[in-house]
């Protein structure tokens, strides 16, 4: 187990980051941030010895891309350029809240589209209530609006495919993009997804 990685956990629920804020730094999924938040410390203590596990995530950091905004416009302009090859019409860019929020917003600028940001609803908390996540009131309303959606890194899904129910109610969403996919899906909710980097796992038996 990375011990950096593990530090980082403590660091972040130190500084009272929930299971899903840390997800969202991590880029991985909600089972990974919550196994990692529970066992940090006594994984971190522990001698490194071999671990069979039955699910594999994969830590993904793209702080050298996001600690530059020069660097987050060369992303965007790649976005940019495949959202022209698709020849799809669309009047405004979603950016999932947090990491999504600066590509969309790149992207969005260069293409003349309006801006709308969502909050997921591991984002937000209120005890005692159902969560849902919601479109923010600052930006761009999405309604009876042809939208693309674009956020960092997919994992299991689980966050655009909530996203894309609750703007299938007002709205039509044409295409999803993302800078890196771990889920292995090609369309989420039937909304096509086009990542600029696939990842995974793979499983070699040692005879």
């Amino acid at each position: 187990m990375n011990k950096e990685l593990l530090k980082k956990v403590i660091e972040l629920k130190n500084h009272g980051l929930t299971i899903g804020e840390i997800a969202e730094e991590l880029n991985v999924s909600m089972e990974t941030a919550r196994y990692l938040a529970l066992n940090a410390e006594k994984l971190l203590k522990e001698e490194e010895k071999a671990i069979k596990l039955e699910n594999i995530d994969i830590f993904i950091d793209w702080k050298n891309i996001g600690s530059s905004a020069n660097r987050l416009r060369c992303i965007s302009s790649i976005i940019v350029d495949i959202l022209k090859s698709r020849n799809i019409e669309f009047d405004t860019v979603v950016g999932i809240s947090t990491s999504g929020v600066p590509i969309a917003t790149l992207v969005a600028s260069e293409l003349g589209k309006e801006l709308t940001v969502y909050i997921p609803k591991k984002h937000i908390s209120e005890e005692g209530k159902k969560i849902t996540g919601s479109i923010s009131q600052n930006f761009s309303a999405v309604n009876y609006k042809r939208a693309v959606i674009i956020d960092d890194v997919v994992t299991s899904g689980s966050t655009l495919k909530e996203c894309i129910k609750q703007l299938k109610e007002i709205c039509s969403p044409k295409l999803v993009v993302v800078l890196i996919d771990k889920s292995g899906l090609d369309e989420i909710e039937g909304v096509p997804l086009i990542p600029l980097i696939r990842v995974g796992a793979v499983n070699v038996e040692h005879k």
